[in-house]
């Protein structure tokens, strides 16, 4: 009888013992949670409009007008606040390719950079003529250097805006920061836009795409200017030696020498050596990534840089296909080799 209450004392008591089924809710739990998320990224365009209360969205596509109504009845502090709302949706339409002058401008623009009294149809081809010859154009306004004054009914506000782009009617990379006036009326409609001013511009020549060139050996040469023969004067020997210094030294642009610097074996060379040890499997496909570098005197590419670049790993790989290039012929002077600047666009 001894053995058998032992062996009782190890049977599962089942009336005191439940099973434990947190695991099974948290389950649940995660699994709405992640249910919830996917259907609101999929669904809806903006899910954290549910948790921002009554802080309205600005409505892109339609009219902003009504941002900056009756502004004369507005505080300095809300007038700062609807300009930023109606800037911002202004280049947020621009940057998604959209651009409707009667949601923005008023039926008469009175000023639109250097053209002037432009209906809404004549405003839209200057637009989108001027944006033709702004290839890839990244545009960012500097929200902090916003400032305004109400002139009247009107509000003409003044901010900073960092672009860069390709034009390709120079043939170059230009960058830089420009000053913007903007004047709304008293509708809420812009009745003015124009550039005050600019700072840190910069242009940079670019080459023609590898691909796209011809042989050295098609093209025509500038025939050299007839020389004299030099002066001598034995008084000036160390101004003349110093003179020579300063020009083996400088960094010269394409335009400026009577040679280019090319790739040995010329540009078709240059096309199927790229082809040849380029990556092109890095997920970037249909972009053009912009690599600078100086040719020195003898043929060595030195200062090897991105001008412009995409990410994405496809920055990397041009600069490390540039990198692995042969030396090349360099520019040269007067028969006399020098420094040259060079951008070559790499396309994946």
């Amino acid at each position: 009888m001894e053995q058998i209450n032992d062996e009782n004392e190890f049977q599962p008591q089942n009336s005191g013992l439940k099973k434990d089924k947190s695991l099974l809710y948290m389950g649940i739990i995660l699994g709405t949670i992640i249910m919830v998320m996917g259907y609101l990224t999929l669904f809806v365009d903006d899910p954290w409009k549910i948790f921002r209360g009554d802080d309205k969205p600005i409505t892109v596509i339609d009219d902003n007008s009504k941002l900056l109504e009756k502004t004369e009845e507005m505080s300095d502090e809300q007038v700062r606040k609807s300009l930023i709302k109606f800037i911002e949706a202004f280049y947020f339409d621009q940057r998604r390719g959209y651009f409707d002058p009667p949601s923005y401008f008023a039926p008469i623009t009175e000023t639109f950079y250097n053209f002037h009294n432009l209906t809404y149809e004549r405003l839209k081809n200057l637009y989108w003529k001027r944006k033709a010859d702004m290839e890839n154009l990244k545009s960012n306004w500097i929200v902090s250097s916003l400032d305004f004054q109400r002139v009247g009914q009107r509000i003409e506000a003044t901010y900073w805006v960092k672009e860069s782009y390709l034009r390709p009617s120079k043939n170059q990379l230009e960058s830089g920061d420009f000053q913007v006036q903007m004047t709304i009326d008293e509708n809420g409609k812009i009745v003015s836009l124009m550039e005050l001013n600019q700072r840190n511009f910069d242009a940079t020549p670019i080459q023609a795409e590898p691909d796209s060139l011809v042989d050295s050996s098609q093209v025509v040469q500038p025939s050299a200017p007839v020389s004299t023969p030099p002066v001598t004067v034995p008084s000036e020997p160390a101004a003349t030696n110093a003179a020579s210094n300063v020009v083996d030294n400088k960094v010269y642009n394409l335009g400026s020498v009577e040679a280019a610097p090319e790739f040995d074996g010329g540009q078709r060379k240059l096309a199927r050596f790229v082809r040849k040890n380029l990556n092109r499997n890095v997920g970037v496909t249909g972009e053009k990534v912009f690599v600078g570098f100086t040719v020195e005197k003898n043929g060595q590419l030195k200062d090897i840089h991105v001008v412009r670049g995409v990410g994405g790993g496809a920055d990397e790989e041009a600069l490390r296909v540039v990198r692995s290039s042969p030396s090349w012929n360099p520019g040269t002077i007067g028969g006399k080799p020098v420094r040259v600047s060079y951008v070559l666009p790499i396309e994946f």
